[in-house]
């Protein structure tokens, strides 16, 4: 799932596990740690943006973590729209671009169809939420 990034309305922030994306970072000040759906922890080790790619915007470098998750709500205050369909793939676009950036060939997906096997998942144990402590 390297190359996948989950949409996902519940974490803090958009983050990723893997530092070689990164064009720079900008060092954390506080020790600031994300908590797993698990309850495993990884340590926030810095916040950038990506070497190729002006999106997305503000990420953050998780130690440990083996999902790349783009946060729905961040999208949005980046001025970027979401829209879920059912049967439908997510898509994302940016209005200053004037383009789709999501598609049925692209690697973003909505969380619930691709980590979740039933209902009851999304509620208890899903994994893919987080919280910052």
């Amino acid at each position: 799932m390297e190359d996948v990034w989950i949409m996902d309305s519940g974490c803090s922030r958009h983050m990723t596990g893997h530092r070689k994306w990164f064009s720079g970072l900008s060092h954390v000040s506080t020790k600031e740690y994300i908590t797993f759906g698990d309850n495993g922890q990884g340590k926030v080790m810095g916040v950038g943006c990506f070497a190729l790619l002006s999106f997305p915007r503000e990420v953050a470098f998780v130690r440990n973590l083996g999902f790349n998750l783009v946060y729905v709500s961040q999208l949005l205050d980046e001025g970027f729209e979401v829209r879920f369909k059912k049967g439908d793939p997510c898509l994302l676009f940016a209005t200053i671009w004037s383009e789709v950036l999501g598609s049925t060939s692209h690697t973003f997906l909505a969380a619930a169809r691709c980590l979740v096997a039933s209902p009851s998942a999304l509620i208890y144990g899903s994994g893919i939420g987080d919280l910052v402590t």
